[in-house]
């Protein structure tokens, strides 16, 4: 059996939790969207964080799965970085968000 992660690792793992339901919240409250930079960055990053944690608890399918979360959230991320509409097209939204 794998040693435990260490005291840090495992505050970073409750970030990583608390940033994904504290966006899911704020969201489901109507309060941001789904397709603000905000909201795109606390998933990708509570995502990555637990990621990290799931491969050093080796606990491969939530490596996959938040891996694949991170690298969706940021994805979309660079794209409303660049002020493309939602799903890629490459298309200026020209609002402000």
């Amino acid at each position: 059996m794998p040693e435990a992660p260490g005291p840090l690792w495992q505050a970073l793992s409750v970030v990583g939790f608390a940033l994904l339901v504290g966006a899911y919240l704020v969201n489901q409250r109507g309060r941001t969207s789904p397709t603000s930079v905000r909201y795109l960055a606390a998933n990708a990053v509570g995502s990555g964080l637990l990621a990290a944690y799931s491969g050093l608890i080796r606990e491969w399918v939530f490596v996959g799965l938040e891996g694949f979360w991170c690298v969706a959230s940021l994805w979309a991320l660079r794209g409303a970085l660049a002020g493309e509409a939602p799903g890629g097209g490459g298309t200026p939204t020209g609002g402000a968000r």
